[in-house]
């Protein structure tokens, strides 16, 4: 979907965190308002916690209900995380540039009403997509977009 979005697009992007660690960002798209970072998860069963939570709660169907649920790790988190080693590259040139969040759920989730609040399923990524103007992003956003490429290539041969 991506590919075929007309936009510039990174898939597993690996970028250094500043503290000597990298983060692995599943896709990255630039548009005329900014760098997009795009997190995406498979998840099966019921899901259930709040967009600040750590760990959201996952529970499968004839699961006995003393059965604790499994936690997993926010992706709404995970993906913040990944914002600020975006935003930490291009904001080495310009401050103003705008790095926008999206998680999207591919799974069978049935996810509680505060998550689907903030994800996207495949169908709203889609419309996100079409919505976005296709002009060639100019000036330090298309600076920002190089230096980020090139922060990539060399984490991956680190």
């Amino acid at each position: 979907m991506l590919d075929r979005s007309g936009l510039a697009v990174l898939h597993d992007a690996i970028l250094p965190t500043g503290d000597g660690r990298t983060t692995q960002i599943d896709h990255l798209f630039l548009s005329p308002r900014g760098i997009h970072v795009v997190e995406t998860k498979r998840y099966g069963g019921e899901l259930t916690g709040h967009p600040e939570d750590e760990r959201w709660r996952q529970r499968f169907a004839g699961e006995a209900p003393d059965v604790p649920p499994r936690l997993i790790y926010s992706p709404v988190m995970q993906n913040a995380a990944h914002c600020r080693a975006v935003y930490a590259l291009a904001r080495l040139l310009d401050p103003t540039i705008q790095v926008f969040s999206h998680v999207v759920m591919t799974g069978t989730a049935v996810l509680s009403p505060a998550l689907v609040a903030c994800t996207l399923s495949l169908s709203e990524l889609e419309t996100l997509l079409h919505g976005l103007e296709r002009n060639v992003p100019r000036g330090t956003l298309t600076d920002a977009w190089r230096r980020i490429g090139l922060a990539c290539h060399a984490s991956r041969h680190q």
